[in-house]
């Protein structure tokens, strides 16, 4: 957590640097009156790579561990509320499309092959976040993001079938914490963003309860301690 807390701050203060260096002031203004609006709307695209933290239980030396990053795609609306002029309230529900391989590895078991499980995500994102504004300077205007959301994974298997590669089942709802940072750059007819957000889940997603039906993911199940959510997203804003 603190060293995603000192990327965003470096993010955030060097584009800042840079753009009273690079951009003098004086220059045409465009779109002034976006950031003026009490409430104005837009929408955003993003590229995405999902991961897992997991804590492994230790039980039988058996461990979970992802091994492949995915990258995924996300779709969105952008509601955005002005509090003040430099602080917005923003509502940005969307679709998060990506997958995650978990490989379940015995180094004192030689003789069990490691197995493999590819998990799907099709997520409904729901994050309420609060928008920091720096001073704009010129057609630029830095600024940090952070808040809430709750998640919904539709795609999230809730039902173990090893013949069918399904070795662990999910909680498909959860809450998660969003923080992040990006740039405004003020456009003649609207404003565009490109920002880098992460997204850390706040709860166990593993489901812990074991399936009589399928005794042999009983250690599966029992190699995981704890397992949440992790998402970082580069976005483009359209508003």
């Amino acid at each position: 957590m603190k060293k995603i807390l000192i990327i965003l701050l470096l993010l955030f203060s060097s584009s800042y640097l840079f753009s009273q260096r690079v951009y003098s002031s004086g220059r045409v203004q465009n779109n002034q009156k976006v950031d003026q609006k009490r409430l104005h709307f837009g929408f955003t695209l993003g590229l995405n790579s999902m991961d897992y933290a997991i804590r492994n239980s230790a039980k039988d030396n058996w461990k979970a561990e992802q091994v492949t990053f995915s990258p995924g795609f996300s779709v969105g609306i952008i509601s955005d509320l002005k509090l003040h002029e430099d602080f917005s309230l923003r509502f940005q529900p969307g679709l998060e499309f990506g997958e995650r391989t978990i490989l379940y590895s015995n180094d004192d078991d030689l003789e069990t092959p490691p197995a493999e499980t590819t998990l799907e995500s099709v997520v409904i994102n729901l994050p309420l976040l609060l928008k920091y504004r720096a001073k704009r300077i010129d057609n630029y205007r830095p600024y940090l993001v952070g808040g809430l959301s709750y998640k919904m994974d539709v795609q999230a298997p809730t039902k173990l079938d090893v013949e069918d590669g399904v070795m662990v089942s999910l909680k498909p709802n959860y809450f998660c914490l969003e923080v992040g940072a990006g740039i405004d750059f003020y456009l003649p007819y609207f404003k565009f963003a490109t920002e880098l957000k992460f997204s850390l889940g706040l709860q166990d997603i593993l489901n812990h309860k074991l399936d009589p039906e399928n005794p042999e993911a009983d250690y599966y199940t029992h190699s995981i301690n704890r397992m949440s959510s992790k998402v970082i997203t580069l976005s483009f804003h359209f508003e």
